[in-house]
Formats: structure tokens, C-alpha cells, sequence
């Protein structure tokens, strides 16, 4: 039987969903901080408590051998300053002030308590990190937030569960891990105590005699591990794929997309676990895209192929996002405007080339990266130059690349390479308008400079 130790009706409804029955103590435990723990110590520390206390409880109403007690303590993280649960109204608004418009770490601990055969008490314990950006939120926004009542009993004054959704921006990780339980990480701990959802119970294997033969016992003691290492290993309602069928994509949570690229985890780590570790190990999605592609290979459980198949995906995403923000910043008056298109440049490790296509009106019609060159030096021939151009029609076109040097003054190359492009353009009628080099902090529009004529 799983005993959950906790008045938490989020945690209650988070193993209803997954398909588990549970009976529910309400333990009474001092929640203060453990001093000098960090985030991921003191939860731990303070789901033992519970659970500690929760088993006490369990006894006292006959609770049997076999039992398992579950408890779990979450917390948020903000510049290493732990947030609990408001004391009141105007703590709330505090902490929701300092939340609006950041990145912070959510992190839940998690303790099963059960006896051995011979009667002692063990207890397994781990926690998850998830990372929460919030929206920037006006001082009504939280004001009438907190006036319905829901942030007073939240760790860091929110619910991403319910109104508090409309806060969030993103999150890196595991969503139920915010709500409260890492479903998808705590999975693996309960099916090694022989607990499953309703609907995937059976009875454990039996143990091996002394007479049984090598290959039987081996078979068993695999049947006995934590969670399997391939999606189709895992229960139908925690699939991504399946779920991404049923509830769509953007149901999903990063951890659950990863995991659809990665295909298959390590031994002793699903792939869940696995996304989320390469998630928490890179702080989230936008520390995952910077990863280069060799520190990527060398990850635990990634290797050559799935690297390349995440950076090819999140190239894709963020090329998607360019072409929104094209439709946002569509026509280029100065070249100031052609720069905020091109912002990524400036912390690109090797020189790229890119032609930003315009129609008659100076409408931004599309980017695309023509050349990716060396550390100091990049090669474009004109055949590639204007192909974009050539094929969306284009009127005009306007040239950039970067200096990973960070400083962008031009080269008589870049020179030279500017005129022979103009000669080139006009002979198919497509204009030149500018070619735009990008340091770290500045850039330098040759036709400004006067070096494109």
C-alpha cells in the first residue's frame, strides 16, 4: 500500500493522475529550514521528517509490513535565497515582486520510507530541479493574485497549477516537479518497492530459491529494477509520444520533448531522468542551445547522433523564433534595425555570413546563413550570396557576418568582398543596400563608413 504523507491535495491529485491509489496521513512537522542546507539538502532533510512522522501515524492506524510511505517538501530558489510559503498576504506580493520577470529554480525532495524483511526501517531519497521563468508582472497583476487566495500555502506564492499558470512563461523541466511530486522521477523509486498504477499492478516476482538456476535469478533481478531504459518501457500515460498525441505538443514539458529526441536512456536512468538531467546539468533549455557540440557529445547518455539531432532541433526553434521577430521588426529604415535582426551574431565562436533579403519597400522577406567560416575569416562566393534572393524574388539585399574578435572594424578583405558582391548585384538587378559587420558590443555599416559604393 502507498501512504502519502501530506496535506497537499496538488501531490494527492498528481498520483491520482498517473494512475495510483494512496491512502493519505496528515503529519504535523516543523517545516523550519535546516540551517546552512542548501535547496536540495533541506528538501530532503524535511521529506524525512515527514515521512519519519507520517509512519508513526500509519502505525498507530495498523498499518501493514509492506507499506510504503511516501512525503515530499518543495522549495523555490531565487540568487540562493530559499522561498517557502508566504506568511501572509503581503510576504506574497514580496516574493512575487521579486520572481516577476526572472528565472528561478524550483526544487522538490522526495523520501519513500518502508521496512526490510527483517523489520529495519530504510528510507530512499532524491529531489528534482526544475526552472520556472515568469512573465513580467505589473504590481496589479500580483496584487489581484494574491487577493484570491491561492498563493498563501505555495512554496515562492504561486501555483502553476492553477491561476498562477497565467504567470509562468516557461518551464525548464518537470512540470509536475513545480506542482509538487517529479512524477517522472519518483516512477522508478515505487516501481523497485513493487508499487504501480492501477492499471499496470502485478504481483512481484518470485525471489530466487537456492536452487534456482543462474539465468532464472538474473532474469528476476532484472524484473526487480527501477524503470526501463526506453520510452516503450514506460507506462502508456507517461509515454511523451503518447501524450503528445493525445493532449498535443505543447502540452509537453521540455523534459518530455527531450525525451522524444533522445529515444532511449542509460542503464539505471529512463529517459525521462535522463532529459531531465541534461536539462538541470545545462540550466535549462537556453543553456542547453549554447552547449557546444563536443561538450554535448561527451554528456552521459548522449554521444554523436542524439547531440546532433538535439542542436539540429534547436536550431530549427530558433530560426522559427528569427522569422517571428522578422514579422515584428519587418522593414529596415537604418541599419541599427538590420542589427537587432542579427543579434545572435555577436556570440557566434566562428565568422557566418548572412544575406537578409527585402522587397521593394526595404520589408525584411528573409535571413539565411550563405558561409560559416573560421575563427578570423569566412569564404562566400557570390552564386550562394544571391541565391536567397533569387528564389523569394528579392529587390535588394543586405550583407552581414561577424568578427568573433568582437571588434568589427572591416578588413580589406571585407572590403574587397563588399565591392565585388555590389558589381556582382548589379548584374541581376538586385541592389546592395548595405554590408553590416558585427563585434561584441558595436558593428560597423560599410555604407555608413563610405566603403560601399
Amino acid at each position: 500500500m502507498l501512504v502519502l504523507a501530506s496535506a497537499s491535495p496538488r501531490r494527492g491529485f498528481l498520483l491520482s493522475e498517473w494512475g495510483y491509489d494512496f491512502e493519505v496521513v496528515r503529519p504535523a512537522v516543523d517545516e523550519c529550514w535546516p540551517p546552512d542546507a542548501g535547496p536540495e539538502a533541506g528538501t530532503i532533510i524535511l521529506a524525512e521528517r515527514k515521512a519519519a512522522a507520517g509512519w508513526l501515524l500509519w502505525e498507530k492506524r495498523g498499518g501493514g509490513p509492506g507499506d510504503v510511505i511516501l512525503s515530499a517538501d518543495t522549495v523555490v530558489t531565487l540568487d540562493g535565497r530559499v522561498f517557502g510559503k508566504p506568511a501572509d498576504g503581503a510576504d506574497a506580493e514580496r516574493m512575487l515582486t521579486e520572481l516577476s520577470g526572472r528565472t528561478h529554480k524550483v526544487v522538490t525532495g522526495f523520501a519513500l520510507m518502508y521496512a526490510e524483511e527483517g523489520g529495519a526501517v530504510r528510507v530512499a531519497c532524491d529531489c528534482a530541479v526544475s526552472m520556472v521563468r515568469f512573465h513580467k508582472l505589473t504590481a496589479a497583476q500580483i496584487r489581484a493574485y494574491v487577493a484570491g487566495g491561492e498563493s498563501l500555502d505555495k512554496a515562492g506564492a504561486y501555483a502553476c497549477q492553477g491561476e498562477g499558470r497565467k504567470l509562468v512563461r516557461r518551464i525548464d523541466g518537470s512540470q509536475d516537479n513545480v506542482i509538487g511530486l517529479p512524477m517522472e522521477k519518483l516512477l522508478s523509486y515505487l516501481s523497485a518497492r513493487g508499487i504501480y498504477p492501477a492499471d499496470r499492478r502485478r504481483e512481484p516476482p518470485a525471489r530466487a530459491e537456492s536452487s534456482m538456476r543462474k539465468g532464472t535469478a538474473r532474469r528476476a533481478a532484472r524484473s526487480l529494477r527501477p524503470a526501463g531504459r526506453r520510452i516503450a518501457d514506460l507506462p502508456t500515460e507517461i509515454k511523451p509520444r503518447e501524450r503528445a498525441v493525445r493532449s498535443g505538443v505543447r502540452a509537453l514539458s521540455n523534459g518530455e520533448l527531450l525525451a522524444i529526441l533522445l529515444r532511449v536512456g542509460t542503464p539505471g536512468e529512463n529517459v525521462l531522468q535522463l532529459a531531465e538531467r541534461i536539462l538541470t546539468e545545462s540550466e535549462g533549455l537556453r543553456g542547453l542551445a549554447k552547449r557546444a557540440l563536443p561538450e554535448l557529445i561527451n554528456t552521459r547518455g548522449v554521444g554523436q547522433a542524439k547531440a546532433v539531432l538535439i542542436l539540429a532541433a534547436l536550431e530549427l526553434g530558433r530560426r522559427a523564433a528569427d522569422d517571428a521577430e522578422i514579422k515584428e521588426k519587418a522593414f529596415i529604415r537604418q541599419p541599427a534595425d538590420a542589427v537587432a535582426l542579427l543579434k545572435d551574431m555577436r556570440d557566434l565562436d566562428r565568422e557566418h555570413f548572412r544575406v537578409l533579403t527585402l522587397n521593394t519597400k526595404n520589408m525584411v522577406l528573409g535571413i539565411e546563413t550563405v558561409s560559416v567560416g573560421t575563427l578570423n575569416t569566412s569564404v562566400v562566393h557570390p552564386r550562394e550570396c544571391f541565391k536567397p534572393a533569387l528564389r523569394r524574388g528579392a529587390n535588394a539585399v543586405i550583407l552581414a557576418h561577424n568578427h568573433p574578435s568582437g571588434d568589427p572594424s572591416p578588413s580589406n578583405q571585407d572590403i574587397e568582398i563588399t565591392q565585388r558582391l555590389v558589381e556582382c548585384g548589379k548584374i541581376l538587378g538586385i541592389n546592395v543596400l548595405d554590408h553590416i559587420i558585427i563585434g561584441d558590443k558595436n558593428f560597423i555599416s560599410l555604407k555608413e563608413s563610405g566603403d560601399l559604393r
